[in-house]
Formats: structure tokens, C-alpha cells, sequence
């Protein structure tokens, strides 16, 4: 019953048209008379700490400007091998049985789809992940959790769903669902994966290593995944920018067996705030 209700609102509800409006507004750009007003009325109204911007709210030219704010050179300090990826709300990590991992009680999704798509890549054990969100007040940059080599990026379009709390407690399968960039970072000890996963008012999500991509940038979405293999592989340090996101959503990462028996995780923090490259090990 609820599975038929969700599909049924997905019909109905122009979800991807609705955030790419919204992402459309976000972009607009008015005098700087209006538009500082503009933003300290954002950073009002969502708790952002504009004291850590790499520049005077006065500097950014729209509010997608000043949402996708780079911090003060020495904000995040990078602490051990594996941190955090993101500023956000740690909401559930642990051992995945069958590369499977919670959603939210009674609610459980693929890991492999999540990374792979349809193609659920069966020969690749997921055996950990950990599920970071992020509300509007935050950075909203997300970076390299490890220490890696990138050689590719997956791209699979999707729905937006919203991916708030009773969002998640309801929506079956959501991370799977929604549309989602995935970073394949190669470790010596492993492979780590990363997604950052599209929400409803997410205009876009873009990432440095692709030039002139950004997801949900038509009024249309795309039908089918894309896989880009970079040029040449590039070495990423922990810490380092992976992607950009417009307003709140989600990272999820994964450990593919090797790299799980490589680190000592720490489990299951649920609800505990998180910034950005603080130590997850």
C-alpha cells in the first residue's frame, strides 16, 4: 500500500521539474543593494555561520553564490586517514549484511544499486557504509573522505525525492530512486565509493572533474546512467573537493571488503552532527 501511494505521487508530482525551477531562481542574480539583503536573510532563516565564508556575504552574487560557499582556508582541518566527507548529521553506519543497508526502520535498499545501477556488480562485496545528510545551514561541498586515486564517475539520473526525515522513513528504496553522482576512489587497502544523492530543490549537483556537467540542468532529465572515465587517473588527497551540492541532501559511502578489514570503524552514531574532515576511524 505504501509503496503504490509513493509510486503514485512520483506520477503525479513533477518533482525534477519543480527542482530544476527552483535551482533556476537560486541562480538569479540581482543589484548588490538587493542581493546582500537577500542573503543575510537566508543565512538568517537556515542558521548558516557565515563568519567561516572564504568571502564577505556582500561578495556573493546570487544565493546559489553564497549556498555554495567555499569556507576560510584552515576551516576543516583534516583528521587521520578517513573523515568525514561532508558537514552534516552522521544518521546511521554499520557493517552491511549482503551489501545491504537500512534506510530507516523497516525500510532496507541495495548498496550495489546504489553504486552500480542496474548493473548491481554481484562480484563486488559492499561490507560497510555510513549515511551522512545535510540540512540547508550547512557547507555544502562535499570532499574526499581517504586518500585515493579517481579514475571514474557514475552518473544515474533519477527522481527527487526529499530525503528528510519522514521522507526517509516512508519512501522505499529512496537513495536508489533518486538521482545521484558516484565517485569509484582506489585505495591501497581498497575501494571506497562514494554518492552524493539528489533531493527535491537540489538544482544541480556538479563535481571539478567534469567540465560543463551538472546534474538536473534541463527541464527534462536524461533517460539513461552515464559512466565517464577520466583522461588519466587523478590522485586525490583526503580532504580534497570531490562536488558541489544546491540545498540539502545526502552522502552516503561504502568500503568494499578489502578496505573494511584495512580501518577500524567506528559504528553506528545516530543523529551525531559531523563536519567535514573529522575522523570517522
Amino acid at each position: 500500500m505504501r509503496k503504490t501511494m509513493v509510486n503514485g505521487l512520483a506520477r503525479i508530482l513533477p518533482l525534477n521539474a519543480m527542482s530544476w525551477v527552483t535551482g533556476k531562481i537560486a541562480e538569479v542574480s540581482l543589484p548588490k543593494g538587493l542581493q546582500t539583503p537577500l542573503n543575510r536573510g537566508f543565512a538568517k532563516t537556515f542558521g548558516i555561520d557565515t563568519d567561516e565564508a572564504e568571502l564577505p556575504i556582500e561578495s556573493y552574487r546570487s544565493i546559489e553564490d553564497f549556498f555554495t560557499r567555499k569556507l576560510k582556508k584552515g576551516a576543516r582541518p583534516i583528521s587521520g586517514e578517513l573523515c568525514a566527507p561532508a558537514d552534516g548529521i552522521l544518521s546511521v553506519s554499520g557493517l552491511a549484511d549482503n551489501a545491504t543497508a537500512i534506510q530507516a526502520k523497516g525500510l532496507t535498499y541495495s548498496l550495489r544499486e546504489l553504486m552500480f545501477g542496474d548493473h548491481e556488480a554481484h562480484d563486488i562485496s559492499l561490507k560497510y557504509w555510513a549515511t551522512i545528510y545535510l540540512a540547508p545551514h550547512n557547507y555544502h561541498r562535499v570532499h574526499s573522505p581517504i586518500t585515493a586515486t579517481l579514475k571514474l564517475i557514475r552518473y544515474f539520473p533519477g527522481e527527487l525525492w526529499p530525503v528528510n526525515k519522514p521522507s526517509v522513513g516512508f519512501t522505499p528504496r529512496l537513495f536508489t530512486r533518486n538521482e545521484r553522482l558516484v565517485f569509484e576512489l582506489e585505495t591501497a587497502k581498497g575501494v571506497l565509493y562514494l554518492a552524493m544523492v539528489g533531493a527535491l530543490n537540489v538544482g544541480k549537483m556538479t563535481t571539478p572533474f567534469l567540465k560543463n556537467f551538472a546534474t538536473n540542468s534541463g527541464f527534462l532529465q536524461p533517460e539513461s546512467s552515464q559512466v565517464f572515465v577520466l583522461d588519466e587517473p587523478v590522485s586525490i588527497a583526503a580532504g580534497q573537493e570531490l562536488g558541489t551540492f544546491l540545498l540539502g541532501s545526502t552522502v552516503i559511502i561504502a568500503f568494499d571488503e578489502a578496505l573494511t578489514k584495512g580501518y577500524r570503524i567506528s559504528q553506528a552514531w545516530p543523529s551525531r552532527p559531523v563536519r567535514m574532515g573529522e575522523a570517522l576511524g
